[in-house]
């Protein structure tokens, strides 16, 4: 089943009562289409939004439990609610063995994993650690307003062609620059199992009107 990720980042619009607010209105929207919404929010709100709709950690650290202060931990994410994380993204990059780490801890804790690559040859060295997720995102569209979908859409079946040539369980969703119900469509006709959304829903005047828009292009 395809879905929209919807990434709240550390926007003002997005954090606190903003993120619950902006979670009702997701919630009001896949109740009302039927359709997969997660919300991936800052690790301070996930115990308030996640009592309103699936919701993702922005990251999680690989740290051990123990002495690691300031570490987000992905058993403390599953404890305040999250069903899975985003690691790599463009703006919380993380080394090979990190990515490797946090995709298996996840998986220990029944916990979906979304990497971040950049290109297609990333996409393909990800999906050897066996995540739920690799999400395609070229860092120059990322809050652009022009869609990778729509930019560049061989990265997208170049991703998808050799991710699955490495490990056809992991599924490629689209993202960087999403803004409209049109790019989530060209995304799933390129063969996209999902599209990432951020500035375009967070910042939008009518939020609620953006993602009925961009819910629509799922159909």
């Amino acid at each position: 089943m395809a879905f929209i990720l919807l990434n709240l980042k550390a926007y003002e619009q997005g954090v606190g009562k903003n993120a619950e607010n902006l979670s009702s209105i997701a919630r009001e929207v896949s109740e009302s289409s039927g359709e997969r919404i997660i919300i991936a929010s800052q690790a301070t709100d996930i115990q308030v939004v996640s009592k309103l709709i699936e919701t993702f950690a922005q990251h999680v650290d690989s740290a051990p439990l123990g002495a690691q202060t300031g570490s987000i931990l992905p058993e403390s994410a599953k404890a305040a609610g999250a069903r899975g994380s985003l690691l790599n993204h463009a703006e919380q990059q993380i080394s090979d063995d990190d990515i490797k780490t946090g995709v298996a801890r996840l998986k220990s804790l029944e916990m979906e994993s979304m990497v971040c690559a950049s290109s297609p040859e990333l996409a393909a060295k990800y999906a050897e650690y066996g995540p739920t997720y690799i999400a395609i995102e070229p860092p120059e569209l990322i809050g652009s307003g022009v869609s990778v979908s729509t930019a560049n859409p061989d990265i997208v079946t170049d991703s998808i062609e050799k991710v699955k040539a490495v490990n056809p369980s992991v599924k490629v969703v689209c993202g960087a620059g999403i803004s409209s119900g049109e790019d989530v469509r060209k995304a799933i006709e390129l063969g996209s199992e999902g599209a990432l959304a951020a500035s375009a829903f967070v910042k939008a005047d009518d939020p609620k009107a953006v993602l009925e828009d961009l819910v629509g292009g799922l159909k």
